[in-house]
């Protein structure tokens, strides 16, 4: 007694921990813990901080440069082992006889502003912004497809329930079968073929239960991944598959492609980027411009610097023009690089926004074809239903096969899973449609 008591026990501690550990989750609870712990969101992140921060740097250029200085210097000069001739004795004396020590001190203040650099600072601060701007279309792209991502898993597991839930219902069905032949058998109403085949059905159901288990703990890791959970977590979602109509024209799909899918903004910028990249080229052979002033102060005794203002010093002012006459090759080489950049993002451009619009196509027919499939599917499923109950009844009463049931077992079974097939490439369409024009929400 006591033994089954702590056995008890023990199974009702290890059903609290499983429960405890099981983690329920419906699908905008999957969505946000996959935007905060995504790596690859995360990445992008940094990447957009980083191009802030470049935006900083090249707005810089503009300002002027400001140095201070103060120093200090003590040198020790050793006599000299080279001779010369003294003019007045005509003998060979030391050219320096004695050990010459010296002090000095110094301070210094310049300022300088560049006036004109071929607008290499105005193409870098443009370009800059660009690639910010870039960078921020990258996020929000990176964000829609996890999403995306997300949804397609989320979806992949509840239709893999689903269809083990059909398993289920085809294996009870199936040993209901085999225990009516059975039945049957011993009275004398159904053959020894008709208990063979409905053993033969039971096995199958049992084989393709397995199978789909085995596909629904796949589906459970793939979820996992994506969320960033260690694969074998344990998560419950609490979701179906229930359908939101999208009504919208293909025209104002692909419209809204063009203007919202944040990949193709991207490419945009990236190409006003590699523009200003020729701008900053061509501006090496421009002139450049700059004016400066200063002032410098120098003494033996440091002390002396209270008196900076009045003696020795040096205020001083200028402008500069530097002329660029030759550099090898390397500009012209800048400048055929930097179009040919141009060149590359145009064509990622354009063949980006073909991609996209193959995308809309596709997703938006298939949806469309998604919503027939439901309603042909939920009709077949009515239809196997009544067609397996009838083929059970007959055989009940003897006046049907054991063969009969199978076909319509099969049938019943592939009708639901057709439906439930119908449902997932819906709900999948509608994601797909809505990232490629840049409308699918968080």
């Amino acid at each position: 007694m006591r033994m089954q008591v702590l056995l008890y026990l023990l199974i009702f501690i290890c059903v609290g921990v499983n429960a405890q550990d099981t983690l329920r989750l419906d699908l905008d609870q999957c969505v946000e813990t996959a935007l905060k712990s995504n790596p690859q969101i995360l990445q992008s992140e940094f990447y957009r901080e980083m191009s802030e921060k470049d935006v900083t740097i090249a707005f810089s250029n503009f300002l002027p440069n400001v140095n201070a200085s103060m120093g200090y210097n003590h040198s020790t000069l050793g006599p000299s082992s080279q001779l010369r001739i003294d003019t007045r004795s005509g003998i060979l004396v030391p050219l320096q006889p004695d050990e010459i020590k010296s002090w000095s001190s110094s301070a210094d203040a310049t300022i300088s502003q560049t006036l004109f650099n071929g607008g290499y600072n105005f193409y870098n601060l443009s370009q800059a912004k660009n690639m910010d701007k870039s960078a921020k279309y990258s996020l929000e792209a990176t964000k829609q497809e996890i999403i995306y991502r997300v949804k397609e898993r989320y979806y992949n597991l509840l239709k893999q329930e689903q269809l083990l839930q059909v398993q289920h219902k085809a294996l009870e069905s199936a040993k209901e079968s085999l225990r009516l032949s059975r039945t049957l058998f011993t009275v004398g109403k159904a053959s020894k073929s008709d208990e063979l085949q409905a053993q033969v059905l039971k096995d199958q159901a049992e084989l393709a239960v397995i199978e789909q288990e085995n596909i629904l703990s796949i589906a459970h890791s793939s979820l996992n991944h994506v969320l960033g959970f260690d694969v074998n977590k344990v998560i419950k979602i609490s979701d179906n598959f229930d359908i939101q109509e999208i009504v919208i024209t293909y025209e104002k799909a692909a419209e809204s492609g063009r203007m919202y899918n944040p990949n193709l903004i991207k490419s945009q910028y990236d190409l006003k980027a590699s523009q200003n990249y020729i701008g900053m080229a061509t501006s090496s052979y421009l002139p450049n411009i700059s004016i400066y002033a200063g002032y410098s102060w120098r003494h033996q005794d440091f002390s002396r610097i209270e008196n900076w203002r009045d003696e020795d010093y040096n205020w001083y002012s200028g402008i500069s023009l530097s002329i660029p006459i030759f550099q090898g090759f390397s500009r012209i080489a800048n400048v055929s690089k930097a179009k040919l950049n141009y060149n590359y993002n145009q064509e990622i451009q354009i063949q980006l926004q073909k991609d996209i619009d193959l995308e809309l196509k596709e997703s938006y027919f298939l949806l469309h074809q998604a919503k027939k499939k439901i309603a042909v599917t939920e009709v077949a499923v009515e239809s196997a239903a009544t067609n397996l109950k009838l083929m059970q009844e007959k055989f009940r009463i003897g006046s049907g096969t054991m063969l009969d049931i199978t076909v319509a077992q099969v049938s019943d079974v592939e009708a639901q899973s057709n439906r439930i097939q119908a449902l997932y490439e819906y709900k999948l369409s509608a994601a797909r449609l809505q990232k490629a024009m840049g409308q699918l929400k968080e």
